[in-house]
């Protein structure tokens, strides 16, 4: 299908969701990254300007300078290494079956070190046939649970399994917390491209989908919860 008769520029795009319906995936990855990068690589410019002109007399402000320079290009590799993920996906070759439970703590692991508490997730067993590593799977789980957990204070992970799927779900807490999130209320579907959550995150949700998964906000909005299919079993 030709788009020669609505060309869209990257920032034009990112203000509706509806102008990124006509896209495909590859040049969705590209309007975010180009949006994405522009603000960290701008910090970057800015500041090495300023070091070049001699208008940051002192060694202490030079040093700032460069150390905020530095944390601005690590950003955009950051982005660029996650773009190079969507490549790597649409050639990865289908992997085996691996066990639900090895996926559960490697997530709860990943997790924890994001200070997002995971509530006890009982007995898992079964396995996921996903195409990809355990690592892959994990981080693309990981990146869109803390979209409802990271930063705020006492949200709380959860994994359970489901007729016919593993769920992985995070948001704010149900009672005293020890259940996991409140997943009650109305859902509606997750949206990764309104321009909101970043390049990542729509990676992580193209991710999933392409494990045949399924995402989406529960809890009136409090939490998102995805879904993998698991195959009973004694893995």
């Amino acid at each position: 299908m030709c788009y020669c008769h609505k060309r869209v520029r990257p920032t034009h795009v990112l203000q509706g969701t509806d102008q990124l319906d006509w896209m495909t995936d590859a040049e969705r990855v590209l309007a975010v990254l180009i949006h994405d990068v522009r603000t960290p690589l701008g910090v970057a410019q800015g500041y090495l300007r300023l070091v070049r002109t001699d208008k940051l007399p002192s060694p202490e402000e030079r040093d700032r300078a460069l150390a905020s320079t530095q944390e601005a290009l690590a950003r955009v590799a950051r982005l660029c290494q996650e773009a190079g993920g969507f490549l790597d996906d649409a050639s990865a070759p289908d992997g085996r079956p691996i066990a639900a439970a090895d996926l559960a703590e490697r997530v709860a692991a990943a997790l924890a070190e994001r200070g997002i508490a995971a509530a006890d997730r009982g007995t898992i067993r079964g396995t996921v046939s996903i195409g990809a590593s355990v690592d892959r799977a994990a981080e693309a789980i990981v990146t869109l649970l803390a979209v409802r957990g990271g930063g705020k204070q006492g949200a709380i992970a959860s994994v359970v399994a489901v007729p016919g799927a593993i769920r992985f779900a995070c948001g704010a807490p149900v009672g005293d917390g020890t259940g996991g999130p409140a997943l009650d209320g109305a859902e509606r579907s997750f949206d990764p491209w309104n321009g909101a959550y970043g390049l990542g995150v729509a990676l992580a949700n193209r991710r999933i989908g392409a494990m045949g998964g399924r995402v989406w906000i529960a809890g009136d909005g409090l939490a998102l919860a995805l879904s993998l299919p698991m195959e009973i079993g004694n893995a």
